[in-house]
């Protein structure tokens, strides 16, 4: 007869793993624990002898990942989610869509419990985002016609969210996707015009550092690997940034590709980012098997392509400098949490599939970093 412990990772239907062994689903090794203590033996996360490597053991830098506050409810996922990584990015709850109300005040709670999560499981954490050319919120729009009224609206947004996370939060997205798909250079927004085209992206910069001066202040963007022309917009504007004074530390390429990108361009991608002796982050990542178009066809061949990506990213960015390797973060850890699934249910974009179970893109990434 077998023991609760034993029928929950027998019928746990996990395969075997690329490192050798079992790989344990999140949801079997929960069960295995739950059983553990029903019958007052000592919780183990995995059985001995099995293989188990979080990814923030592998690597030689902070790894992160999104999150929903909702999501850290499950306690499977938020088990998961606290054995991998070492770094948390809200994935929306630091917008301002979320942050800011209709009449001007702030609300702070999904962004408050996912800062307490990572406080109590020893994780830093990365705020995301302070200016989005997409966003135009009621409120400033209402404001748009008063030059000094806008200003002081928005000193006061960006003062107040990176200094109520003073000493919690070790860097900021300040400004997010500001370079165009179509070479015709910076982003009109509601924020471009109210302010200016390169003062308001200064002045966030400046009130950022005030608010918190040990934070790091990033430049994000997005297509940085599949669009040379976009990277090279992307780097002037980072230039004329520090020309103009502002306290920019580190730039991020969101990696958001799909399987059939080809080799090596991530790599240059990171190379070119480096260039500038700035941090770099690859702060998005996930590997699209639905967009993938081209010469690769079958499903297999997208998956082996989409491991070799994770692969190239992480060796591209080991070779960094170590004081430029500020964190690799994946746009989520399981495929069911991604954005893109919601876009396409057939994709498969992430580490983990739909169960938690790691895929062969987490074998790949970790032999990439024990080269």
């Amino acid at each position: 007869m077998t023991s609760p412990v034993g029928d929950a990772l027998l019928n746990d239907g996990a395969p075997l793993s690329p490192r050798g062994g079992r790989v344990w689903s999140r949801r079997g090794v929960l069960a295995s624990t739950l059983a553990l203590g029903a019958c007052g033996q000592k919780a183990q996360s995995a059985p001995p002898g099995v293989a188990s490597w979080p990814l923030k053991a592998v690597a030689r830098f902070p790894v992160g990942t999104c999150v929903q506050a909702a999501q850290l409810d499950d306690p499977a996922f938020a088990s998961l989610v606290a054995a991998e990584v070492s770094q948390l990015t809200p994935e929306w709850e630091l917008k301002m869509e979320y942050v800011l109300q209709p009449d001007g005040g702030y609300r702070f709670d999904a962004p408050d419990r996912i800062a307490t999560f990572a406080a109590d499981h020893g994780m830093r954490v990365f705020g995301h985002t302070l200016v989005w050319y997409a966003q135009r919120p009621a409120f400033f729009e209402r404001l748009a016609g008063d030059a000094a009224a806008f200003r002081n609206a928005f000193s006061a947004y960006v003062t107040a969210v990176v200094g109520r996370y003073k000493g919690r939060i070790v860097g900021w997205d300040v400004v997010n996707e500001q370079v165009g798909d179509d070479g015709s250079g910076w982003r009109t927004s509601l924020w471009s015009q109210a302010l200016g085209p390169l003062d308001h992206m200064r002045i966030a910069y400046d009130l950022a550092h005030a608010a918190d001066p040990a934070a790091a202040l990033f430049l994000n963007d997005y297509n940085l690997e599949s669009d040379p022309a976009k990277r090279a917009d992307f780097l002037r504007l980072a230039e004329a940034l520090l020309k103009a004074g502002a306290p920019l530390h580190g730039l991020g390429s969101q990696t958001h590709v799909a399987a059939d990108l080809a080799p090596g361009a991530v790599a240059a991608a990171i190379r070119d980012l480096a260039g500038l002796g700035l941090k770099v982050r690859i702060s998005e990542m996930d590997v699209s098997l639905a967009r993938a178009r081209g010469l690769v066809n079958t499903r297999a061949d997208l998956e082996r392509r989409q491991a070799a990506l994770y692969a190239e990213a992480a060796e591209a960015f080991a070779a960094l400098p170590p004081a430029q390797r500020f964190d690799f973060t994946f746009w989520g850890l399981e495929d069911s949490q991604s954005w893109l699934k919601r876009e396409d249910e057939a994709d498969a974009p992430l580490l983990f599939d739909d169960s938690g179970r790691p895929k062969p893109a987490v074998a790949a990434w970790e032999a990439a970093l024990r080269r």
